[in-house]
């Protein structure tokens, strides 16, 4: 009996593209939520990495490591275009139901690739749009968009701003997380204890990774605002005197010293002491505990985890209203929003969060609701396969139009 009359789908062979070699939690968990749905999935990065070991960790995930990326040199062309070739060769032989492709290095050779396989259904999965400020990633953006099938905004921000750019179809699709993960009871005294906090001193962090770029538009404040957060803690001292402060995360590319610069920042201002740089922590859900307002001062953003997570544990959070932010915090409700580069504006929020616990409570509740709803990686992966089969069928019977009624 054909799958169509038992009314059960047939798994598809679906091939998952990234440039990511660290970090890309969103990216495991799709590839794993896909496959748990019985898909047959091929994970393929450019490099060994973090995010490729956790991916062999995966039951039935095939993992791909083949190099490939845009020249920033010339002697690396010779690599990159045998790079290409290999990709265009393993795309033939593999025969993909569906290439989904995330971040615009992978989205432009996808596309290249995508030719060696003309049946394949090609999705684009937009994270960010830090890359349309900068001019040759927005022309080769824009020069090979129409080669998408579809392409899925990861808030509706970006889901906008595609359609406009001229996209054939597109659809918002949430990156998701195990959002079961995230135990708002978790005890804040670990956290705590470690940096000698008493149980009534306000705590407010940032978690993010830093991101130093040479872009014209992020000279003067990262892209995700650390040094708005940094700015914003002499004001916040003059109403809150004993509040300490946390910079969870690091560099994730480069060599320190951009972190370096952030830290003489808050010594200028005279708040070193009250500033903790903790790098890179894999806890988490301990430093979101014992934390009482999470800050996103970002400059561009997409839904973002940090702010999800935070509103799992319930948390108060305080947000700039860019991108895919107002998706989870939605002013006065879930959370505040702020005009991004607002220094005082992001004090005045935190401190009115601190002044109000109840209001804070309620809104984190809000939030915490909100995003179960939003943001469990079941029923975000559940969406990514029904849009495959809604755009594979949708395509079939425009080919059987086209063969019944040739022009």
């Amino acid at each position: 009996m054909s799958t169509a009359a038992t009314g059960r789908r047939r798994p598809l062979r679906i091939l998952q593209i990234t440039s990511a070699a660290v970090g890309g939690s969103w990216f495991h968990d799709q590839v794993r939520g896909l496959a748990e749905l019985g898909n047959e999935v091929c994970a393929l990065l450019p490099r060994e990495g973090p995010l490729a070991d956790r991916l062999r960790g995966i039951p039935g995930v095939r993992v791909e490591i083949i190099p490939f990326g845009l020249p920033r040199r010339i002697r690396q062309l010779p690599a990159l275009t045998a790079g290409q070739w290999r990709l265009m060769k393993f795309v033939r032989a593999y025969r993909p139901d569906v290439i989904h492709s995330h971040l615009i290095i992978a989205k432009l050779v996808a596309r290249v690739a995508s030719a060696a396989y003309r049946p394949a259904l090609v999705v684009s999965q937009v994270p960010g749009v830090v890359h349309l400020r900068m001019a040759p990633f927005w022309i080769l953006e824009r020069l090979s968009l129409r080669r998408d099938d579809l392409v899925l905004g990861s808030c509706r921000a970006i889901a906008r701003r595609y359609q406009a750019m001229g996209a054939r179809s597109v659809a918002v699709s949430y990156y998701g997380c195990d959002v079961h993960g995230f135990d708002p009871a978790t005890p804040p005294e670990p956290f705590r204890r470690e940096f000698g906090l008493a149980a009534d001193t306000p705590a407010i962090g940032m978690v993010a990774y830093m991101y130093p770029s040479k872009s014209r538009a992020f000279r003067q404040v990262g892209v995700k605002g650390h040094e708005v957060f940094i700015d914003a803690v002499p004001l916040i001292l003059r109403h809150i005197p004993d509040a300490r402060f946390f910079v969870v995360g690091d560099e994730l590319v480069g060599d320190g010293a951009y972190r370096r610069e952030l830290e003489r920042r808050a010594a200028r201002l005279g708040v070193a002491d009250r500033i903790r740089f903790t790098g890179f922590r894999p806890d988490i859900s301990s430093v979101m505990a014992g934390l009482d307002v999470l800050v996103n001062p970002s400059m561009e953003e997409s839904a973002c985890y940090t702010v999800v997570e935070a509103l799992l544990m319930r948390k108060g959070v305080v947000a700039t209203e860019v991108g895919g932010l107002p998706d989870t915090v939605q002013h006065g409700r879930t959370g505040l929003l702020i005009p991004p580069a607002d220094p005082a504006a992001l004090a005045q929020a935190v401190n009115a969060l601190l002044a109000d616990p109840a209001a804070r409570l309620r809104m984190a509740d809000r939030g915490r609701e909100l995003v179960l709803r939003q943001f469990d990686i079941a029923g975000t992966v559940s969406q990514v396969n029904d849009l495959y089969h809604q755009a594979l069928a949708a395509r079939g019977r425009r080919r059987q139009l086209r063969r019944e009624n040739p022009a």
